[in-house]
């Protein structure tokens, strides 16, 4: 029992630790890009613009049901007329009048109008959609990229931080050097320029983090928590240019939803031919009445009609919707090509970009390479007098400048992957993130 006691205890332990452990806080990529675009008020503005077009359908499709109302009245009425003055109450007669009346209304045809009026809805919400996706979208790769900046600017805070340990050491050893007689002050002077040099790129790099730490902030909506998880490109990546701008075209939200906006006032202009159309209408109604027009007693009646109404002329009005409408579609189609061309635009900056960080790869870490194996000769070198201590500082400060490039290319070639990918539409997906939702929000009715 004791020997139980012991294991579970240990268990405990165990668990508590992995809880409170450092990498159980640890922020990744796809948690704090979820995070951004549940929290920002930008894409939930948008959001509730794609539900209140979605209640506009619902209000236009009202057109296929009957409509009934129901209107009661209680009052006096004083009457003057044939039968009033046949009776002996004298030309005049006063009664408390009381009426109540019933119909139902069905249209039967209007014109295409409610079914126009519903597809024009249909269309604007789907327009809604595809832009709360596209925002959704440009909302995502702001995380990623902000996400990326903290991780790239933490690392080089790390090696400006290991560069100024190494021109320390370098430092106290010419300065005991110097005391003993060995090197001359302007050995000193120069280790210790070049020290005050390291301090400066420290200082710089760890400005950079705080910049970074701050445009965190405002995309993601907090500032990361203990550690951020080390960023990389797992998405299925397009082979070609050419297949990434025939996906982009296809499939880019922003195409989508400026279609659904020409296809949207294609059915107002629809809706406005309906006008040269009469209205049908099946009309059912109850009346009531008690006491009217001077003869007392109940009058009561039912009734089932087929109405017409055709307006013949209105002053041109519905032509001139007509054209109205047939300009909003001219304008709609160029809003359409203006998107298609700035798609386009994205794809070719988007690939570019990650070319020449994938070719810059290479010549990069070779770079680091041949610095590193120079600055390991120069020191052997120095420590038997035929390397200068400027020449072993000129390496160390070459392999600083080789290292921050290095560094700086490895995440602008991930996150120019990853703005590929956002350039075809499709980043969201390739994520597995769902676009937010009415859940999301706090409905005031």
């Amino acid at each position: 029992m004791k020997g139980l006691t012991i294991l579970t205890m240990k268990l405990f332990l165990i668990i508590i630790a992995l809880f409170i452990s450092p990498a159980a806080y640890s922020v990744t990529l796809v948690q704090a890009t979820e995070q951004a675009i549940t929290t920002n008020p930008e894409v939930l503005e948008q959001l509730n613009q794609k539900l209140s077009r979605d209640a506009e359908i619902r209000q236009a499709e009202a057109g296929y049901l009957p409509s009934i109302d129901l209107t009661a009245g209680y009052g006096t009425e004083t009457s003057d007329n044939n039968s009033t003055r046949s009776t002996h109450f004298g030309h005049s007669r006063s009664m408390n009048r009381q009426e109540a009346e019933l119909v139902l209304r069905q249209m039967l045809f209007d014109g295409f109008e409610t079914s126009s009026e519903t597809a024009r809805h249909e269309y604007r919400s789907d327009s809604a959609n595809y832009q709360l996706i596209n925002l959704s979208q440009e909302v995502t790769i702001d995380a990623i990229t902000a996400f990326i900046n903290v991780l790239r600017t933490q690392k080089l805070v790390k090696f400006a931080n290991d560069n100024v340990v190494i021109h320390e050491k370098i430092h106290d050893q010419v300065e005991l050097r110097a005391k003993m007689g060995a090197d001359n002050q302007g050995s000193l002077s120069q280790i210790t320029g070049r020290l005050n040099l390291a301090y400066a790129n420290l200082e710089a790099e760890k400005n950079n983090l705080k910049d970074a730490l701050t445009e965190y902030e405002k995309v993601i909506g907090t500032m990361p928590g203990e550690s951020l998880e080390e960023a990389s490109f797992e998405l299925n990546f397009p082979k070609t240019y050419e297949e990434t701008l025939e996906k982009a075209i296809v499939n880019h939200p922003a195409i989508m939803a400026a279609q659904a906006d020409i296809n949207a006032v294609k059915m107002q202009q629809r809706t406005s031919r309906s006008n040269y159309y009469p209205d049908v209408e099946l009309q059912l109604g109850s009346e009531w009445a008690d006491n009217q027009n001077g003869v007392r007693g109940h009058d009561n009646g039912h009734y089932a009609m087929l109405n017409l109404r055709y307006n013949l002329y209105q002053g041109g009005a519905d032509k001139a919707r007509i054209n109205k409408d047939a300009h909003l579609i001219n304008e709609a189609k160029s809003r359409f090509d203006v998107t298609r061309r700035k798609v386009v635009k994205a794809v070719e900056i988007a690939w570019n970009a990650y070319e020449s960080s994938n070719k810059r790869t290479g010549f990069l870490q070779k770079y680091v390479d041949s610095t590193v194996k120079t600055r390991n000769a120069y020191e052997q070198q120095f420590r038997i007098g035929e390397r200068t201590l400027l020449d072993l500082l000129n390496t160390e400060n070459e392999i600083f400048s080789a290292h921050s490039e290095n560094i700086k290319n490895q995440y602008e070639n991930i996150l120019a992957k990853y703005r590929v990918i956002d350039s075809m539409g499709i980043l969201l997906r390739e994520l597995q993130l769902s676009v937010v939702n009415e859940k999301s929000l706090t409905v005031v009715r």
